[in-house]
């Protein structure tokens, strides 16, 4: 439980006002020197006022002495004018004395007042020895005049004895006030750097505590970061740190579900893809070193896609986890197990001896595997036989790189299938070249998947009775960035086998209803058929795309068609009829392609839910010159309309042909007669065009070689 006073917060809390403290207490003493010594500032100014005063009674006492003295002679000498003259002086001379005495009593009344006295008797003496020495009594002069002198001593050792007294005291003064401000500036140094001595021992002892824990937690991270299994976790402590320490086991415990999420397969625990390339490609660094073969058994389970169309994606699930615990049992000791993807398996075999015996250690080792796995395995009441095949490519030789390994024994595993599967091949230049173009070329279509460069080209379907077209076949086209724009031939039998054929499908499905729908926006309802693999049927997630798609802006009607080729319902299973039937429930049309070319083409029209059929362009071209394709054309369009199915003639490409089907009755017809398949953009200036022109102006065209966008403004 955390402690909150011993958190880092607290800690800095405190820290910050110990400082506070240390720094307010330091100015409050610096404040109170300072005030002190304006107080002894004041105190030293004022005794050296007292100091000045007392002098200036000195010369005020011998001014008004000299004044005394010269009125004293002027009246002995009975000038008149000059006793005027001396008494005002010394009248001056008193009146100054007694303003400085006046001063003087401030601080020494006593002496004041003994001063003052003796002036007053010093100015009565004075008077009577004038007037007995001008009685003549000399005697009485003498005694005057001796008691003149002690008043006057008198106030000399007064003065002298204030003066030195406050002189003293002034001296005293100052030498105290030097001392108080040397112990004070020796007590402040001793407080300041004791405050600082304290502080750096308690931010250091704070730092410490914040830093240590935090540097231990920051390369637990970095650990963490590294993919490492064994972590110095820092202590749970009663702080923040402790909090960090927690959230860090918990981000510990995240990233190894992540990493087992990045390096490992949820459904077998074997390491996926990642994982067998990270490996593998260790193994062959290591090997580049100790010159030590490293091989790679490339295995693929046999039938598994009849086992999940038959069973079920569970059951199918079961079937994989026994796969792999059989690989795992049977493969070489010290090698790795991996599912590269969906019923695909590696394993890697490292450390190998080199030697002509290389290759027959390898095929014991695979035919051991393929033994091992034969075994039957029961599924609820049935009983699966359960086989692989596997293909062998060894480093050196057979790649350089992780990658170039696994694409050669992937086309060596595709050549052991070719060849009656549950057996093993070999990698070679001769046997796996065209399998590596094949795989090149899926690599190359899944990164086309991803950059975008698949679209959809749209060729017309066209009423030649009414002169308008009324809707188009969605044929997908690649933009490929060196080899320019390629057909569907040149890539969808790779796409078959390779399993991208359901991405592509999807892709064409969404582009061609987002078309229908910009077309339906601007009143232009064109139906587009798209071609629909048994893939996409046995997968059913077609579904889920359909249920997601809205009708045509303005109406509830379904733009989009739906075409199956005769071949790939040869397999046709009751999961695919009732995968068209929803289909057809959801207001989807579905349309039978390249009809009469195959050997059940009438069992279908009886137990699939089919809205048109197409008649195969071999018979539209034979019509001119063979009777049997003439009839064939002829007794299909009088089905059709009899089962109230849509007909449409594909491969017209001659007006002799257009006509001829004319007659027949088929007014549905599409083909280079009319136009290549073209961009979106094309598609609607071109229809725009031949609606506004008519048939005429489209044979007129066609008859003199002329562009097919005659009336294209």
């Amino acid at each position: 439980m955390k402690n909150p006073f011993l958190s880092v917060r607290m800690r800095l809390l405190a820290l910050c006002l110990g400082s506070v403290l240390v720094l307010g207490g330091a100015s409050a003493f610096i404040v109170l020197l300072m005030v002190q010594d304006q107080q002894d500032r004041e105190e030293r100014q004022t005794q050296f006022e007292r100091y000045e005063t007392v002098h200036a009674v000195q010369q005020a006492q011998g001014l008004f002495r000299h004044r005394s003295g010269q009125t004293t002679s002027a009246n002995a000498m009975g000038d008149k004018a000059a006793l005027d003259a001396a008494r005002t002086a010394q009248q001056v001379a008193k009146t100054n004395l007694d303003r400085e005495l006046l001063r003087f009593a401030r601080f020494d009344e006593t002496s004041a007042k003994r001063i003052e006295d003796a002036n007053s008797a010093v100015a009565d003496l004075s008077d009577r020895a004038i007037a007995a020495m001008v009685a003549g009594r000399q005697p009485e002069v003498v005694s005057n005049l001796t008691d003149l002198q002690q008043r006057l001593d008198q106030i000399e050792e007064t003065l002298r004895a204030a003066k030195l007294r406050e002189q003293t005291q002034l001296h005293q003064r100052q030498t105290g006030e030097r001392q108080r401000v040397e112990n004070a500036i020796r007590f402040a140094s001793l407080v300041i750097g004791g405050a600082i001595i304290l502080g750096l021992i308690a931010t250091f002892t704070v730092v410490r505590s914040v830093i240590r824990p935090l540097q231990i937690t920051t390369d637990a991270i970095r650990q963490v970061n590294a993919g490492a299994i064994e972590i110095d976790l820092p202590p749970i402590r009663p702080d923040e740190f402790g909090d960090m320490a927690v959230a860090l086991r918990q981000f510990r415990d995240q990233a190894e579900r992540l990493r087992r999420l990045a390096y490992y397969d949820p459904l077998t625990g074997l390491g996926n893809r990642a994982r067998l390339e990270e490996s593998l490609q260790r193994a062959i660094d290591r090997s580049r070193q100790t010159r030590e073969p490293v091989a790679l058994f490339y295995v693929d389970l046999d039938n598994f896609r009849a086992v999940n169309d038959k069973f079920g994606h569970k059951a199918g699930d079961r079937y994989l986890g026994e796969a792999a615990s059989r690989l795992n049992r049977f493969m070489p000791p010290g090698a790795q197990l991996c599912r590269h993807s969906g019923d695909k398996f590696a394993i890697t075999i490292d450390r190998l001896d080199a030697g002509s015996s290389l290759e027959n250690t390898l095929r014991e080792q695979a035919d051991s595997v393929l033994r091992g796995v034969s075994e039957s395995y029961p599924l609820g009441d049935h009983l699966l036989h359960m086989a692989v095949s596997i293909g062998i490519a060894v480093f050196p030789g057979d790649g350089e790189t992780a990658e170039q390994i696994i694409a050669s024994a992937e086309a060596a595993m595709y050549v052991a299938k070719k060849n009656g599967r549950n057996n093993a091949r070999f990698a070679s230049a001769q046997l796996t070249g065209t399998m590596r173009k094949q795989l090149a070329l899926a690599s190359e279509i899944r990164r086309g998947l991803e950059r975008g460069e698949f679209e959809p080209f749209y060729q017309p379907v066209v009423d030649v009775e009414q002169g308008r077209v009324i809707g188009a076949e969605a044929l997908l086209r690649w933009r490929h960035p060196e080899n320019g724009l390629m057909p569907p031939s040149d890539f969808i039998q790779v796409a078959e086998e390779s399993g991208l054929i359901n991405q592509l499908g999807e892709l064409c499905l969404i582009k061609a209803h987002e078309q229908a729908q910009v077309w339906a926006s601007r009143n232009r309802r064109i139906r587009v058929s798209v071609n629909l693999s048994v893939r996409q049927v046995h997968d059913g997630k077609i579904l889920q795309i359909l249920r997601g798609f809205g009708s045509s802006p303005g109406s509830r009607e379904r733009l989009i068609d739906f075409e199956l080729t005769e071949s790939a319902l040869l397999d046709s299973t009751e999961y695919s009829h009732t995968m068209l039937t929803e289909i057809k429930r959801l207001g989807f049309r579905i349309g039978l392609d390249d009809f009469g070319t195959g050997y059940s083409s009438f069992s279908y029209l009886q137990r699939l839910p089919i809205d048109k059929i197409k008649i195969d362009r071999q018979f539209v071209t034979a019509m001119g010159a063979s009777k049997q394709a003439l009839a064939i054309v002829s007794a299909t369009l009088t089905l059709a309309q009899n089962l109230d199915l849509g007909v449409i003639a594909e491969g017209v490409e001659s007006t002799e042909q257009m006509r001829q089907l004319r007659i027949l009755g088929c007014k549905l017809q599409q083909g280079f007669y009319f136009t290549r398949a073209l961009p979106a953009a094309d598609f609607e200036a071109w229809s725009i065009a031949f609606e506004r022109g008519g048939m005429e102006a489209h044979a007129l065209s066609v008859a003199t070689r002329e562009p097919v966008t005659i009336g294209l403004r």
